[in-house]
């Protein structure tokens, strides 16, 4: 399954929920993970095998809620 990295700016556990309904809304994510903790606070996300979703898709979704993203190597 491929996955996708993302560096962010989400600071909290609000952040977090506002992100996911969206992410949850998307029928090809299989999971996401969010490490708050990280200084990067590293959006993780997994998806169907196949799915031909792009980091800039995600990205334009966060941008859209008002957060900041960019995609790791």
């Amino acid at each position: 399954m491929p996955v996708l990295i993302f560096q962010t700016d989400m600071v909290g556990t609000g952040c977090v929920q506002t992100v996911g309904a969206a992410l949850n809304a998307v029928n090809v994510i299989t999971r996401w993970t969010v490490d708050l903790e990280d200084c990067d606070r590293v959006l993780r996300i997994e998806t169907a095998a196949g799915s031909a979703l792009e980091a800039a898709t995600v990205i334009e979704l966060m941008k859209g809620l008002g957060f900041s993203c960019s995609e790791l190597p």
